[in-house]
């Protein structure tokens, strides 16, 4: 028994070792720069990722500095770090661009349009979804975002009134949530009619990616989860049990919807995706939960936490205040005036607000690989062959000094002052990531971006409480930007209302 184990232990041992030999000397991208362990293996990643808990971003920030531009992060994805080849690794459908399959896989929403891996797949789920996004379409919901904003003005008039700490972020978060819900499957989840607006929404998000953090390395973690009984996994793990509660939720509402016995209003998005029109196999009550799920996910977290950095940003800096109120003043001549999107987007100081505010909350964090599967990407001196992982990071665009200098300031006149040189800064703003994969919630973003900033700058004298920028400032990368300790908060005291 002894010696056959090992002969087992031996054997594996040697197949590691041929497998880091070939790695290292005779793998495709053997000639890209990098350590020689993260070619060896993915182990090397996981340190930072999961025992350095989300460091692995800074660490390769290290390696660009000692390797330069382009380096080797794992056996098969190369990293690179220039802001002007973003789009050549993102592109648009005229260049071939495919998902990684063991990326996609850590989320567990195989049947959505952001778990594609190939074009076709992604054209084919998307194409019946995006029409709900457009700019058109979002514009005609804009009563209901004001419906939505309304109960969130409610919130902090009675804080004024009490004197209350009101945790904005926990609002912000209520906010995107029900807009996304009622919107999506014609349901009112009534996290604004809460007292502290239903806070676990926004704690049951943020453990949700954390999970799908560990999932990325652990593909077998999130099928064991969803095979063993509930209250098992709600001891085990709450962040299992969140996102296995949120998914069954998301679930019942499409078999409902699908049965013709949904309690929530008609018209919703997913009504009209179970339409006769639609091919059945897009129909599934599976790849509909999981498109539900990606929607409702992507329409509540990124959202409420770029509301919380831009308050952060503007609330620690008065002159920022008073210039955007005055701005504000020309398309709401009284504090309770309730503008359009469209009037909000023609002001360009509030414009350069929205647009830093989006900056510097950076979106997703990670690196979302891609796989050019017929095309040699060619990179300075070095070639990529078809079939390899190639990523940007994009806090690394969105900090880059040559773009924009000083990155770490809040500088809404940024964007006037390159506008008025004829400079399209837009152009690295990748918060949306870019090409055909670009977010399909990105007008709702903006939606509720200016008409929620807008409001409540002109409405509300706020004042920070016990909130600084460790509280709201990119540590950890556990899919989206988390502080150091902590999820991100931001608290406020309503010190009044403000006069005409």
């Amino acid at each position: 028994m002894a010696s056959l184990l090992v002969w087992v232990v031996g054997g594996l041992l040697a197949y590691r070792l041929a497998i880091s030999v070939y790695r290292l000397y005779f793998h495709p991208l053997r000639k890209i720069p990098g350590p020689k362990l993260a070619a060896m293996t993915t182990a090397y990643q996981f340190y930072y990722e999961i025992i350095k808990q989300g460091t692995f971003i800074w660490h390769l920030e290290k390696l660009h500095e000692i390797y330069g531009p382009i380096i080797r992060v794992g056996p098969r994805e190369v990293h690179i770090k220039d802001s002007e080849y973003y789009d050549t690794i993102y592109a648009s459908s005229g260049r071939r661009r495919e998902k990684d399959a063991a990326t996609v896989a850590q989320f567990d929403i195989a049947g959505s349009s952001f778990s594609s891996i190939s074009p076709e797949v992604h054209r084919m789920r998307r194409s019946p979804v995006e029409k709900f996004f457009s700019k058109g379409a979002i514009t005609r919901m804009e009563q209901n975002l004001q419906k939505y904003l309304d109960k969130l003005v409610a919130h902090v008039e009675q804080a004024q009134k009490t004197h209350k700490v009101l945790t904005l972020d926990a609002g912000f978060a209520a906010l995107t949530s029900d807009i996304i819900h009622e919107y999506v499957f014609g349901i009112h989840t009534g996290n604004l009619d809460q007292e502290d607006f239903n806070e676990h929404i926004r704690d049951g998000v943020n453990g949700l990616f954390r999970l799908g953090h560990l999932a990325r390395f652990i593909p077998w973690l999130q099928p064991t989860m969803n095979s063993m009984p509930r209250f098992l996994v709600e001891k085990l793990s709450p962040y299992a049990f969140a996102l296995m509660d949120q998914k069954q939720f998301i679930h019942e509402q499409v078999v409902n919807i699908q049965n013709g016995q949904s309690t929530g209003q008609s018209g919703s998005v997913m009504e009209k995706l179970t339409s006769p029109g639609l091919p059945d196999h897009f129909k599934s009550a599976r790849n509909l939960s999981d498109e539900g799920f990606a929607l409702v996910i992507g329409g509540t977290e990124t959202t409420a936490r770029s509301l919380s950095v831009g308050m952060f940003y503007l609330l620690s800096e008065p002159r920022h205040v008073q210039k955007l109120r005055e701005e504000l003043r020309a398309v709401m001549p009284t504090p309770t005036t309730k503008p359009t999107w469209n009037q909000l987007e023609q002001l360009p100081y509030l414009a350069g607000v929205v647009l830093e505010t989006l900056r510097l909350s950076t979106g997703i964090a990670s690196r979302s690989p891609r796989v050019a599967p017929s095309e040699s990407l060619v990179y300075k001196d070095y070639t990529i062959p078809p079939g390899h992982l190639v990523s940007q990071t994009n806090y690394f665009v969105l900090m880059d000094p040559s773009i924009f200098p000083d990155p770490e300031a809040f500088d809404p006149e940024r964007w006037t002052r390159a506008a008025a040189k004829g400079e399209r800064l837009d152009r690295y703003l990748v918060n949306f990531s870019k090409g055909s994969r670009i977010c399909l919630g990105m007008n709702l973003a903006y939606a509720e971006i200016y008409l929620t900033i807008a409001t409540l700058i002109r409405r509300f004298e706020l004042e920070l409480f016990e909130t600084t920028k460790k509280n709201i400032e990119f540590a950890r990368d556990f899919g989206t930007p988390y502080p150091d300790e902590g999820n991100y908060s931001l608290r406020v005291l309503v010190k009044g209302l403000v006069s005409e």
